[in-house]
Formats: C-alpha cells, sequence, structure tokens
C-alpha cells in the first residue's frame, strides 16, 4: 500500500496540541519532504512553542511524523501562502516546489 503524505497544523491548548488545519500532499515523498523543506520556522523540540507544522506520513492507516517545525504566527502567514502557490503550482501545472 502507498504512502499518502499530509501537513498538519497544530496549536497548543491547555488540554495539549488541537489540530486546526491540514494540508494533502498525495503520495510523492520526495514532492512532500521537499515542499516542508521550504516552510519557514525551526525544528520543534518536545512541546515548545504555540505552533507547529507536522510533515505526516500515513502508511497501511498508520500516521508517523517525519518532520516537525514551530513556527511564529508571521511564519505560520508565510508558510499558507508558500503551500497554497506551490500546491496550486504542482496539481494545475505539474511543476514542482522550488
Amino acid at each position: 500500500m502507498d504512502s499518502k503524505y499530509y501537513i498538519e497544523l497544530n496549536m497548543k491548548t491547555v488540554d495539549g496540541f488541537e489540530r486546526f488545519g491540514c494540508f494533502e500532499l498525495g503520495s510523492d515523498r520526495e514532492f512532500s519532504v521537499g515542499l516542508f523543506a521550504g516552510l519557514e520556522g525551526r525544528p520543534a523540540v518536545g512541546e515548545t512553542g504555540v505552533l507547529h507544522m507536522d510533515l505526516v506520513e500515513k502508511r497501511n492507516g498508520l500516521p508517523m511524523n517525519v518532520q516537525v517545525i514551530g513556527c511564529t504566527a508571521e511564519e505560520l502567514g508565510a508558510n499558507m501562502k508558500y503551500l497554497a502557490r506551490e500546491l496550486f503550482k504542482k496539481i494545475n501545472l505539474g511543476i514542482p516546489p522550488l
């Protein structure tokens, strides 16, 4: 079975991290890892920071974090713009991320 990749948006709350968004990336690992590498932020360690973006691989129905970054609200905004632009190019034009 093929793996599926997606980016989860998570926010720290009093109950722990809660998912508030998700970008489905498809089954191309190279594209997904390359796209995630273009995001602004820093590696998240433990439960530091308030906003996290997780690159997740779902294989045989089981999700596994590939990489997690923490970001500020400003970086999150820039990342949303970047993701929308790069996914538009891939879906509509077949162009891989920068």
